[in-house]
């Protein structure tokens, strides 16, 4: 993210002890969201793996936050449920309590949405009135709310889609929208809040070239995730074998099975798995590379902090993403998508301390 978006604004002219104090709290409460946004993560990735996130047939964003209450209420959700194909196909014959084994994981993935709405409006609006954000911020911080408010309508189309009668789970490409959308978010507060709590890049004259390695290195990470997206989307783990050497990194002979050809990086189940793991590969050498870079280089404390915390970061993700493979366990994967969410923000944070690279001493304020 440039700091054109957020950095800009917020460029401090004068410092007093109050304006430390409100930076400070404004950049922690942001922080604080950015971590329920790392939770809501890993809540959508269980009801994604435990195809739980049909299960709730309607979209209300303000009854909906209370659940069925009575019994009738349940019986009323549940027939919903029996008419869409994924009932049919995946659990005929399901009771009212199996059902709800499916329908509390997504009753609170849509709920911790909700709360992360209004965690972010109340304060944002007291701050406004004790006027603790500057009022350039402002614009920007209520976009971010309405971004967020679209998160949800994006999620509802998503989930819209699995009702498709020829369908028993969403669209990929939609799974890969609201997921990139939700990181896009995540990724913009985070460099607000880093921005507001140091509005003053530091000048870093011989580091030009680091910071195009660490740029290089955050796309091909962020394009890794999405291919992630449609690994999980298309459920492609499952054509590993290990009898076989199916999925294990090699270009699968069928890889242009589908036509038109160019849907198989996307809905190819062998061609999907194949891209994730080629993408992830270049991607992690690209990060070592990187981090060993910054770490052997003369850099400040936060910037040589960051270049370890991504080292550490990249290795358990390969660590698990091989794990979740092999073992095809759904708590691994979920823990694999959740550790590649921290990569992404260790990463943020390393491009917010480099963001005065090639600048000289004295230039930057």
């Amino acid at each position: 993210m440039s700091d054109a978006v957020a950095a800009a604004p917020l460029r401090a002219t004068h410092v007093t002890a109050d304006s430390e104090s409100n930076r400070r709290l404004v950049s922690a409460w942001l922080l604080a969201v950015c971590a329920m946004i790392w939770v809501m993560v890993g809540i959508g990735g269980y009801t994604r793996e435990s195809g739980s996130g049909l299960s709730i047939m309607n979209w209300d964003p303000i009854i909906g936050a209370l659940p069925p209450l009575s019994a009738a209420a349940w019986n009323k959700v549940f027939a919903l449920y029996q008419t869409i194909p994924q009932y049919r196909l995946e659990h005929q014959g399901m009771d009212l309590a199996g059902f709800k084994t499916l329908f509390w994981p997504e009753y609170l993935h849509r709920l911790w949405g909700r709360l992360i709405g209004v965690v972010f409006f109340v304060p944002l609006v007291g701050f406004i009135l004790a006027r603790r954000v500057e009022r350039r911020l402002i614009p920007w911080l209520l976009l971010l709310f309405i971004l967020g408010g679209l998160q949800g309508a994006i999620g509802w189309i998503m989930v819209a889609s699995g009702f498709d009668p020829n369908s028993v789970a969403v669209q990929p490409a939609l799974l890969s929208l609201h997921f990139s959308f939700a990181m896009c978010l995540l990724v913009a507060l985070l460099w607000t809040a880093l921005t507001i709590r140091h509005p003053a890049a530091a000048a870093l004259p011989g580091f030009k070239n680091l910071r195009r390695c660490a740029v290089a290195a955050f796309v091909f990470l962020a394009l890794t995730m999405v291919a992630g997206t449609f690994v999980s989307g298309t459920h492609a783990i499952t054509v590993y074998n290990a009898a076989t050497g199916a999925g294990m990194g090699a270009p699968p002979p069928d890889y242009f099975a589908l036509q038109p050809w160019w849907r198989n990086p996307f809905a190819n189940k062998a061609a999907v798995l194949f891209d994730h793991q080629a993408v992830a590969s270049i991607t992690a050498l690209l990060i070592v590379t990187t981090a060993v870079w910054a770490l052997r280089a003369k850099a400040t404390t936060a910037i040589r902090d960051a270049a370890l915390a991504i080292f550490l970061l990249v290795l358990l993700q390969y660590g698990l993403g091989v794990t979740a493979l092999v073992s095809q366990l759904m708590d691994v994967g979920v823990a694999h998508q959740l550790n590649a969410v921290l990569l992404l923000c260790a990463f943020v944070w390393l491009l917010h301390g480099l963001r005065g690279a090639g600048a000289r001493a004295g230039a930057m304020r």
